[in-house]
């Protein structure tokens, strides 16, 4: 077990662990500006990411019991890699939750606040619907 190891990655596993749990439970919703840089849901893929540092510096402890145990750990953590990186890309919708959902249906539908913050600046409407000129452009909100 190195104590390096243990210094760095099992701290900053078990936060991504925690903060990806308390984003799916809609604790602390930061972990959300990350989903919109790749096409999948980092947001969600940290978990198995965060289980998998978070294991890391335990792996000779692992390899030291016997191989029925060191088979079924090895093979977890090989899917929470697996999970982990092809959640950045891909995450399935019935793994998502509800809430996470209703928000990307919400967006598709051209709702939810950002939408209805900018629409009139993308439309190039003013606030009564009527058409900007070339000058009140800037000006819209």
């Amino acid at each position: 077990m190195s104590p390096i190891l243990l210094i760095t990655i099992l701290p900053l596993g078990l936060f991504l662990a925690w903060a990806s749990i308390s984003m799916i439970r809609q604790k602390w919703m930061y972990l959300l500006v990350g989903d919109s840089f790749l096409p999948g849901k980092p947001s969600l893929a940290m978990l198995p990411i965060g289980i998998l540092m978070a294991c890391a510096p335990f792996n000779d402890l692992i390899y030291r019991l016997p191989q029925a145990v060191t088979g079924p750990i090895s093979l977890f953590l090989m899917a929470c890699l697996v999970s982990g990186l092809v959640g950045c890309f891909y995450v399935p919708r019935f793994l998502q939750p509800r809430w996470m959902k209703d928000s990307d249906d919400e967006i598709k539908r051209g709702g939810g606040l950002y939408a209805a913050k900018y629409r009139s600046r993308v439309l190039r409407q003013g606030p009564t619907g009527e058409p900007l000129g070339p000058t009140e452009e800037r000006n819209a909100p």
